[in-house]
């Protein structure tokens, strides 16, 4: 056996220990469940509250966290070295997606045929990729699906650089958090108009009185 196979069956078995659920768990990834809290997930991740990023404040709270293992505080936690990093997506508090990207150098030398091998290990038999044009339009290739009722897990690799992937989403609370953004975008293009004519009555409120103030110190002292 060459020295490149087996450095890929090494680190196919990486990819599989990272991988806790069973086939019946599609809704949890590592000591991470779907549905989870932000406070939940940040007291794993000891994630700062500045960690935590909110694109959406209404029609609901759609917040992210991204945490990068490696960079965790305290002591090191085993069988986390092949993950490069996790962003957890919340709707209302609720964790609907865990999007994982693998650390290049323990992916090194696998093929696509390895990785969903080993997935299919995990979760059993993969179905017909159904998500593949609207991810190709990103630059991203799906390469495989699993799905249950309310739970799927989709492995992806990039056509840029050749990463892997592993989407972990609860499917009733993605319809809440897509719904919701679409609202939130078509608010912000509603009042666009009403922020940007707000924003400029600011700063002319705030020029006006700069010039008053300026107005005022100059004529306490100023001798023609």
């Amino acid at each position: 056996m060459s020295v490149t196979r087996r450095a890929a069956l090494s680190a196919l078995g990486v990819v599989v220990a990272i991988c806790t659920a069973s086939a019946a768990e599609l809704s949890r990834y590592r000591e991470f469940d779907l549905g989870s809290s932000v406070e939940a997930v940040t007291a794993v991740t000891r994630t700062a509250e500045r960690d935590l990023k909110t694109l959406h404040s209404r029609p609901a709270l759609l917040q992210e966290v991204a945490w990068q293992p490696r960079y965790m505080s305290g002591a090191p936690v085993a069988d986390r070295g092949s993950i490069n990093e996790i962003v957890f997506s919340f709707v209302d508090d609720r964790l609907f997606r865990m999007t994982v990207a693998y650390d290049r150098s323990r992916t090194s030398g696998l093929t696509n045929a390895d990785m969903i091998a080993a997935l299919t290990d995990v979760y059993g038999a993969a179905t017909s990729p159904t998500r593949a044009s609207a991810d190709a339009a990103l630059g991203i290739t799906v390469l495989a699906e699993w799905q249950q009722a309310d739970a799927g897990v989709v492995l992806r690799r990039s056509q840029y650089n050749e990463a892997f992937s592993l989407v972990i989403t609860s499917l009733p609370l993605e319809a809440i958090a897509r719904k919701a953004q679409t609202t939130a975008l078509m608010l912000d293009v509603r009042e666009a108009p009403a922020r940007e004519a707000e924003l400029a009555r600011k700063r002319a409120d705030e020029q006006h009185q700069a010039e008053e103030q300026a107005r005022t110190a100059n004529k306490k002292v100023f001798k023609p």
